[in-house]
């Protein structure tokens, strides 16, 4: 059986130059000894600022659907134009979970552990505000459209819950789903990607270093709210999959089947 352990940052790294956070979430051993296909999961931060080697090489991975979980004025700022029309592109608009975040980097006095106790709160209303994403993204990998790439902004929160979904669907045991999210520290240049922007956060990580560090990071207490709440709620991963995003037992199988070896 294989082990239960993270890629290291190099397994899961694609030859990109300007790339942020993107990677294969793909090699995982599942519980029950079998292995997420490597070449079919991909997740990402912001894709604005990629070469156009970086986007043949996108191209070349056959990737069949993107699920963007950014709002509209994220994708406006910083628009995906690697795909053609080929490929399945989703995205929708909405407003949920950026308030008490953006709240919190416009209050004077605010600490590290305010900004992390609001990341925490974060964490319990993602399920409920990106449903409608999450809904999207299940139904492609079940209609077949795979390989699939699933991003936002950071590549940690949006999309870090939404690889957690995936990888819980297939069977990764809960610790290396943790793993994988932990990942994020290791892939995310945030030194190089604020340099190349003009953003109130940008201009505040010279200024408030310590008291943005719980936004860029990933932290294991993230994504321990988020399983908590799903078993406080639903039961479990399998409970909120089942009752709020349609993905039944059927679905989960049909998963395994085309995504593990």
């Amino acid at each position: 059986m294989s082990e239960t352990f993270a890629l290291t940052p190099e397994e899961g790294r694609l030859p990109l130059e300007n790339a942020f956070n993107l990677r294969d979430f793909g090699g995982y051993a599942t519980a029950d000894g079998r292995c997420v296909k490597r070449g079919m999961l991909y997740r990402s931060g912001t894709m604005a600022l990629l070469t156009d080697g970086d986007a043949d090489h996108l191209r070349s991975l056959g990737i069949r659907a993107i699920c963007d979980f950014r709002r509209g004025n994220e994708r406006t700022a910083e628009p995906t134009r690697w795909h053609g029309a080929e490929v399945d592109y989703f995205c929708r608009d909405y407003t949920e979970s950026s308030g008490l975040l953006g709240e919190m980097l416009k209050r004077d006095g605010a600490t590290a552990d305010d900004m992390r106790q609001t990341m925490i709160a974060l964490y319990r209303v993602i399920p409920v505000d990106h449903a409608e994403s999450y809904c999207a993204m299940f139904a492609r990998i079940v209609d077949g459209r795979v390989p699939l790439l699933i991003n936002c902004s950071a590549g940690k929160d949006r999309t870090g819950v939404g690889a957690a979904l995936i990888l819980a669907a297939l069977g990764v045991p809960r610790q290396t789903i943790v793993a994988d999210y932990l990942a994020t520290n290791a892939h995310a240049d945030w030194d190089w990607l604020l340099a190349q922007r003009n953003t109130l956060v940008a201009r505040m990580r010279l200024t408030k270093t310590d008291m943005l560090e719980p936004l860029l990071q990933a932290e294991a207490v993230y994504l321990d709210t988020l399983f908590a709440t799903l078993d406080e709620k639903h039961g479990g991963v399998d409970g909120y999959l089942n009752d709020v995003l349609g993905v039944d037992a059927t679905a989960r199988d049909a998963m395994r089947g085309m995504l593990l070896d």
